[in-house]
This record gives structure tokens, C-alpha cells and sequence, in this order.
């Protein structure tokens, strides 16, 4: 998870696309990945709980506008051959 967030503030579109799960990859779109990443300024992660295959964590960042916002996600992981892949994630409020 941390490694996504970093590729997240520094913009690397290619690692976020391909930490994801091989099942879910194919419904990315590395446009889309790529203004999100870029469009917003990465200011900290916070890992709020984590099992095996879980993590939950706020993203903090500041949007277009320059407001604060905090992106709440419980993300689902699964490893494959060694490597652990982001799944899908379910906001939480």
C-alpha cells in the first residue's frame, strides 16, 4: 500500500497499472489512473488497520481547489507468484 500511495505523489502510472491484479487490470485505464495521480498533491498516508490481504488507510491530499480531502479506502490485496496485487477497495466513511 505504501508503495501505491508513493507511485500515486510522484506519478508513476506504470507501477499503479501493474500492481494491479492480473483479474482487475484489464478495467484500467492508465488516462484515468494518470489524472488522478496528477491532478491532486499527495500530502500523507495513514494505515489505519491491516490483516494478510487488507489494508485500511486515509490518503490525504489537496484537490484542484486547494481544499484538504481524505480518501478512505479498505483495499483488498491478493499475492500471485511472489508479488502481492491490489484488487478493489470499498470507500469508507
Amino acid at each position: 500500500m505504501r508503495a501505491r500511495y508513493s507511485a500515486f505523489a510522484v506519478g508513476n502510472i506504470d507501477f499503479l497499472y501493474d500492481t494491479f491484479h492480473p483479474s482487475t487490470r484489464r478495467y484500467q485505464n492508465k488516462k484515468d489512473i494518470k489524472n488522478w495521480a496528477t491532478e491532486n498533491k499527495w500530502l500523507k498516508l495513514e494505515i489505519m488497520a491491516s490483516t494478510l490481504q487488507t489494508v485500511e488507510f486515509k490518503a490525504y491530499f489537496k484537490d484542484h481547489n486547494d481544499n484538504v480531502q481524505i480518501h478512505h479506502e479498505k483495499s483488498n490485496f491478493k499475492e500471485l507468484q511472489g508479488r502481492w496485487y491490489y484488487v478493489d477497495g470499498r470507500l469508507t466513511k
